[in-house]
């Protein structure tokens, strides 16, 4: 899914109301205050590094002191390794299921102009 799909599904979800496209890394109270956020959720699992300017424990401070933080348990399946398996798994049967096709439609031509040219010999 592109950025926009993605966006789109989480506004199919009724408990949200709109989606920060190119949030900065660090929540701040300006921009929890001029957004008017009401709830900073996070999954469980992440990609994210835990160390640094940019830690999960720096990025979510201020939700946190405020009381708006709220953590999803959430599995291994939406971090980006579980998402590159799930489309090299896809990959693999959509490549399998396109080489069926294609030998079925070589059987078929292949037996309709045997047939055309027998007929005409």
């Amino acid at each position: 899914m592109n950025l926009h799909e993605r966006v789109l599904s989480v506004l199919g979800c009724g408990a949200v109301d709109d989606v920060l496209i190119g949030a900065p890394p660090t929540i701040s109270k300006e921009m929890i205050t001029l957004l008017k956020i009401d709830e900073v959720i996070c999954g469980t699992t992440s990609d994210h590094f835990n160390e640094g300017p940019n830690s999960l424990e720096d990025r979510y401070r201020v939700p946190k002191k405020l009381g708006i933080f709220k953590e999803l348990k959430s599995n291994s399946c939406f971090t980006l390794a579980g998402i590159v398996q799930r489309i090299q798994a896809n990959q693999s049967m959509f490549q399998a299921k396109i080489a069926k096709k294609k030998k079925a439609e070589a059987d078929f031509y292949n037996e309709k102009y045997k047939k055309q040219e027998v007929a005409t010999e």
